[in-house]
């Protein structure tokens, strides 16, 4: 697995679990999700992106995709409509963790069955066709957005 995907995650997992219940469940001041939605966002988003490789393998979409940039990913400026609205389920950081624990488990034994991931094309509702193999650039990146979403939730509320 990339080693960026495993130290972004590592990253993520610090930052939530010392948090108290009430610091994962409460929004920002300016409103918009807690802590517990943008990790079950994550979690949610990940095994999506991987049903966009699952998809290209059953279609055999094998081919050449110019790799794109998905740094716009980073600047929060730029609002982006998540494909999924996240619940108002309560979670404390046992159960954000294990969400998050899941779907990397998903990702990594979709990984471990899939050794030619490198040939398909993936085509994203956001982004066209990419190479399959970017979409694990992608998960980081979205990773990575969403730890600056929560640094800045964590901010407000404390």
């Amino acid at each position: 697995m990339d080693q960026q995907l495993i130290e972004t995650r590592d990253k993520l997992v610090n930052l939530i679990s010392p948090l108290h219940d009430e610091n994962l469940n409460t929004a920002g001041v300016n409103g918009g999700w807690t802590v517990a939605q943008v990790v079950e966002h994550l979690a949610v988003a990940e095994v999506n992106f991987l049903g966009l490789v699952e998809h290209a393998i059953q279609q055999q979409h094998i081919g050449y995709a110019k790799a794109k940039d998905f740094s716009i990913l980073r600047d929060r400026s730029v609002k982006m409509k998540a494909q999924h609205e996240p619940s108002s389920v309560r979670r404390n950081a046992e159960e954000c963790i294990q969400l998050l624990q899941k779907s990397r488990n998903k990702t990594a034994a979709f990984l471990n069955e899939n050794n030619q991931i490198e040939q398909y094309i993936v085509t994203h509702p956001r982004f066209g066709d990419i190479p399959a193999m970017s979409v694990f650039t992608l998960i980081t990146e979205h990773e990575h957005r969403h730890i600056e979403q929560i640094e800045e939730i964590l901010t407000t509320i404390k």
